[in-house]
């Protein structure tokens, strides 16, 4: 039995955007034309027996045509751009951004199972750049850096920032915003 864990319409009014949870190793991003109500879009995240994973929801860019979800896979975080178009498995792992193996973390993060965050956030800054913010638990850290999503990478002269706060470990982030006055 699916339950959705978010709903969304793209800002330029064309689709509904769906976050559905299968189980503890198994989401769907889903989308659907507002005009006749048809399945345009839909990606698996997961689905393996030994993935943990924690999505909550998908961003766009303030156009509507570009979107990113990030999420944790037991530990291993993520972040999946796309369009409007569905992509074989072969492109979605092509254009998958690997932030662990990016910033050097190890996957010891533990999402607490009572709350569907998976202890990372994004938005999208302008069409091609997406603000990322996580809590690494195990070490109390937090980071948070810029991405290019053109490039596929973290943003050339801009060091992710790390912060070791003093909080527990079952801290993590909620929303984020991107204040262009202080960068």
């Amino acid at each position: 039995m699916y339950s959705i864990v978010s709903m969304s319409i793209s800002f330029d009014s064309t689709r509904a955007i769906t976050v559905t949870k299968n189980n503890d190793q198994e989401y769907w991003i889903k989308m659907y034309d507002l005009a006749n109500g048809d399945l345009t879009f839909e990606e698996k995240i997961g689905g393996q027996p030994d993935q943990y994973i924690k999505l909550k929801e998908v961003e766009q860019n303030g156009s509507g045509t570009a979107y990113a979800c990030v999420y944790s896979d037991d530990g291993k975080f993520r972040l999946r751009t796309f369009k409007k178009v569905s992509r074989t498995d072969e492109q979605i792992e092509e254009n998958e951004f690997k932030i662990n193996e990016a910033l050097g973390l190890d996957d010891y993060t533990m999402c607490n199972n009572d709350f569907p965050d998976p202890n990372i956030i994004c938005c999208f800054v302008d069409d091609d750049t997406i603000f990322v913010a996580l809590f690494h638990n195990y070490s109390r850290t937090h980071y948070h850096f810029l991405y290019d999503a053109k490039h596929k990478c973290i943003l050339e002269n801009k060091e992710p920032v790390k912060d070791v706060i003093e909080c527990t470990k079952k801290n993590f982030p909620y929303k984020c915003f991107y204040n262009e006055d202080k960068k």
